[in-house]
């Protein structure tokens, strides 16, 4: 299982990030690179309790749906639903210059480790609460499908190592 706590796991995601440029295009050309940021910003803001959530799941997805997705399938490997959604989902968020967007990014980070490890996060908006192993992996995952949507690729399927160091701790 692939975990965003995973020291190695981590730096990975990382380096990959850092590829990231704000004129990329995703596969499909309808979502930059200065967008996806947004969307990782307004994301985390919402897990953060730093703006309402929008709760978008029901009794199923944080039920059979959650555990489906965090012990059974793989995580799908597609395009974003485009720059509406992305927009959508921003809330027509104002952006400012990337470099500003990326440090506002790197911030909200950093709390979002805090706050799994002092168990202060709100509810997943779609999956209801998560495990601190679950955060983990749906933090890896998630930040690796829109990574990749960007031909930003990783190679954790074929390393992960149980034995990494775990910087939960």
């Amino acid at each position: 299982m692939t975990d965003y706590f995973k020291a190695d796991e981590r730096r990975m995601l990382f380096r990959r990030m850092e590829k990231l440029t704000p004129d990329m295009r995703s596969a499909s050309g309808k979502v930059t690179g200065h967008q996806l940021m947004l969307h990782f910003c307004a994301s985390l803001r919402e897990l953060l309790g730093d703006v309402a959530p929008r709760t978008r799941g029901n009794l199923l997805h944080r039920t059979l749906i959650k555990w489906l997705v965090f012990h059974v399938t793989p995580w799908p490997e597609r395009e974003p639903k485009g720059l509406e959604k992305m927009h959508e989902y921003v809330g027509g968020a104002q952006a400012g210059s990337f470099e500003e967007d990326h440090a506002s990014f790197v911030e909200l980070l950093k709390r979002f480790d805090d706050a799994v490890r002092n168990d202060t996060l709100a509810p997943h908006p779609v999956f209801g609460p998560l495990s601190r192993d679950e955060w983990g992996q749906y933090m890896f995952l998630h930040f690796d499908y829109h990574l990749t949507s960007f031909d930003i690729h990783g190679d954790f399927r074929d390393r992960w190592k149980p034995e990494a160091t775990d910087v939960r701790t």
